[in-house]
């Protein structure tokens, strides 16, 4: 395992343990750091992995995979599309899902509340 991944797991082990807002918060800050990091790791590997194919089979593999995508898209946009969907099902990225979801579950979100 990657240190953000064995990092979020024992993130995910602590905010389950506690129903204390200010450290869901900063669990849930922590994680969201550690899922950025985790994803711009991916998105420079499948970059890489992607430097020789051209613009338009970056397209029809994000069509294959069922990736929405805007007609009009660029390469950037495609390999992030396929990035996300790497990353999505990851460890590191279920983790901090699970951080999320129960920090939700006791009101703690990182988006300020509509009217605030």
């Amino acid at each position: 395992m990657t240190y953000p991944t064995e990092h979020l797991i024992g993130l995910v082990a602590l905010a389950h343990a506690t129903t204390d807002p200010d450290k869901l918060c900063r669990l849930l800050q922590e994680g969201h750091r550690l899922y950025h990091q985790g994803l711009d790791e991916t998105r420079a590997a499948v970059t890489a992995e992607h430097q020789d194919v051209p613009d338009h089979a970056l397209v029809q593999q994000c069509r294959t995979r069922q990736l929405f995508l805007a007609t009009d898209a660029t390469r950037r946009e495609a390999l992030g599309a396929l990035a996300f969907a790497r990353w999505e099902h990851t460890p590191t990225a279920l983790a901090y899902t699970s951080i999320a979801e129960h920090a939700a579950a006791h009101g703690i979100s990182l988006l300020p509340e509509e009217g605030s």
